[in-house]
């Protein structure tokens, strides 16, 4: 990564000296990153090509297959799912879960994710900045930048001590140390992805500005803060998006986070907050081609990108090229089901019998079995891919009228696994709480 970036050298971005002289990336480093994989992404048109269209870190959802799927419908930038520093660090078989490794005279050595898995930024959560340097050492030579979480609003973050809540520890002092620990040491970017304070947007301006000066080299803002999830969720503050990139956004790249569902949120939300780009999360897992001419104004809202049906047989083949037993693939099978559930979500909520069948399947041939069924279901009903449309995405936004009375423990399960972007889930937090190996 080291060639990817360069110190600052005061190159006229409005960067004043108290920042510049001392930063190790400069302003446009970002930019220039994504140029220089703008060949990766043929179809992306040129105005988009230095902007930043990301992948969400999600917790059992922005694992190397989906990842890989998504670069190929333009997401030029990607994150890792959010990774616990501490396990991270003290267990080889949790560690398995996010990266390839390999033992040499006993020694773990990390390997490298397949190179079109790039640009690639690594979220951590934690609050020990020891502990938290010593994980991201262990991956920094294979990822383009890390991140700190602070974006949790689940109690177990509380508990923990990490994403949204670590916002509010010691009045934004202990947020503001690890940045500045984790910048003096690494060799990479060092970025922070937040929500917006309890006690407000002034204080929540003045703690991102903490932030940037104690050398963070980019902020991604979801415009909620940690009250606004799961049916409380609500609409994300592109204006306090626009707030942070008129205080920092010279200094420093400034992504936003919240509210964008296809193409034209895309290029809505670049004019009304000039950020350097936007991140997708629950849409996008949704609809992976989200950040394609799709279901947007200019094709009269109807889908003339790939159906459900394409995309779920897409995922399932890459996944056969990086099975869950590899390494790197997050919470293995459990992952590649949830994946296709909400690939097929409006398909399984009108065939229970299907939707059953997903919730019970255990390998890949399961779930082609399933696409196979509903291939011909679309066939005798004469099912138009151009009008399918977001279906899980709303189901928390009004579009959908579904109980979660009504659903299978199984199904609830994995719905409460992507309730909330870079999140832990029960899952999580037996493999953090339990001293085995994971």
């Amino acid at each position: 990564m080291a060639s990817s970036s360069s110190p600052d050298d005061g190159d006229g971005n409005g960067c004043c000296p108290s920042f510049s002289h001392h930063r190790k990336f400069h302003r446009n480093w970002l930019r220039d990153l994504l140029l220089r994989h703008a060949s990766n992404h043929p179809n992306l048109p040129p105005s988009l090509q230095s902007t930043a269209l990301v992948v969400a870190p999600m917790v059992d959802a922005s694992d190397l297959p989906f990842r890989l799927l998504t670069r190929r419908y333009n997401a030029n930038l990607c994150f890792t799912p959010m990774i616990h520093a501490k396990n991270f660090v003290e267990r080889p078989g949790y560690r398995r879960q996010f990266w390839k490794m390999m033992e040499d005279q006993q020694q773990k050595i990390m390997l490298p994710l397949p190179p079109e898995d790039r640009p690639l930024i690594a979220q951590f959560a934690g609050h020990d900045k020891d502990m938290l340097l010593r994980a991201m050492k262990l991956i920094e030579q294979h990822v383009d930048g890390v991140d700190i979480n602070c974006g949790c609003p689940q109690g177990i973050a509380k508990r923990g001590r990490y994403g949204a809540f670590l916002m509010e520890e010691l009045g934004g002092d202990r947020i503001v140390e690890i940045v500045q620990h984790l910048s003096e040491n690494l060799n990479v970017p060092v970025c922070v992805k937040l929500r917006i304070l309890p006690s407000g947007i002034e204080d929540s301006l003045e703690l991102y500005q903490r932030i940037v000066e104690a050398g963070a080299s980019m902020l991604t803002i979801h415009g909620r803060t940690r009250l606004q999830k799961q049916r409380n969720t609500g609409s994300a503050d592109w204006e306090l998006v626009r707030r942070v990139v008129e205080r920092v956004g010279h200094i420093v790249p400034v992504l936003s986070n919240g509210n964008i569902a296809n193409l034209d949120d895309v290029h809505r939300c670049l004019r009304e907050t000039g950020a350097d780009g936007v991140m997708s999360s629950e849409a996008i897992l949704e609809y992976p081609p989200l950040f394609t001419e799709t279901n947007v104004e200019s094709t009269n809202f109807q889908r003339t990108g790939p159906g459900r049906l394409q995309i779920a047989t897409e995922f399932l083949e890459i996944c056969k090229h990086y099975p869950p037993e590899d390494g790197g693939q997050g919470s293995g099978f459990k992952c590649i089901r949830a994946h296709v559930h909400r690939f097929l979500h409006a398909d399984l909520q009108l065939y229970k019998s299907i939707r059953d069948a997903v919730i019970a399947s255990f390998s890949i041939e399961a779930l082609e079995d399933v696409v196979k069924i509903l291939r011909e279901i679309y066939e005798t009903t004469g099912h138009e891919v151009s009008e399918e449309q977001l279906s899980w995405y709303f189901r928390h936004r009004g579009g959908v009228d579904e109980s979660q009375d009504d659903l299978p423990e199984e199904e609830k399960k994995e719905e409460a696994a992507v309730e909330e972007d870079d999140c832990p889930t029960d899952v999580f937090v037996e493999v953090c709480d339990n001293d085995g190996d994971y």
